[in-house]
């Protein structure tokens, strides 16, 4: 029955936790998307309320492009929001190569009842390594959230 254990009190909330802290992060990262453009419009909108006289044709065309694809300038203007994208991503993939190896190494041993070496090796060298990992994640870039 150990392995029903091992299963249940360790695998399964683990993996329940690592799925949810994808989901949080999908969320997180969509809100802080939806808020920059949001302060994006509005700051175009204070713009609109206050054009001086050579800004009001520039203006027309802007607004015609907002409608269209919008311009490169706007892109750039997202730069936070893709920063904060890219750290998430790297924040849960940390756990999911951390926890994978071990997974499937305990699922081979449960299933076919044999050790891989090869898993065995991979999951006895990405277990521990969690921290560092998540040491280089906090180090890669600015945190931006």
């Amino acid at each position: 029955n150990a392995w029903l254990f091992r299963w249940i009190i360790f695998f399964g909330p683990l993996w329940f936790v690592i799925i949810a802290i994808t989901i949080i992060m999908i969320m997180l990262t969509r809100d802080v998307r939806r808020e920059e453009k949001q302060a994006i419009a509005i700051q175009q909108q204070t713009r609109l309320r206050r054009p001086s006289f050579e800004m009001v044709e520039d203006v027309r065309r802007e607004q015609h492009m907002q409608n269209s694809i919008p311009p490169r300038a706007q892109s750039a203007r997202l730069e936070r929001s893709k920063q904060m994208f890219h750290q998430a991503v790297f924040y849960v993939g940390v756990f999911y190569v951390t926890w994978m190896f071990g997974t499937i190494n305990r699922l081979v041993q449960l299933i076919g009842g044999q050790n891989n070496v090869a898993l065995m090796i991979l999951h006895s060298t990405f277990t521990p390594m969690q921290g560092f990992l998540n040491f280089l994640v906090y180090r890669h870039g600015p945190c931006v959230a």
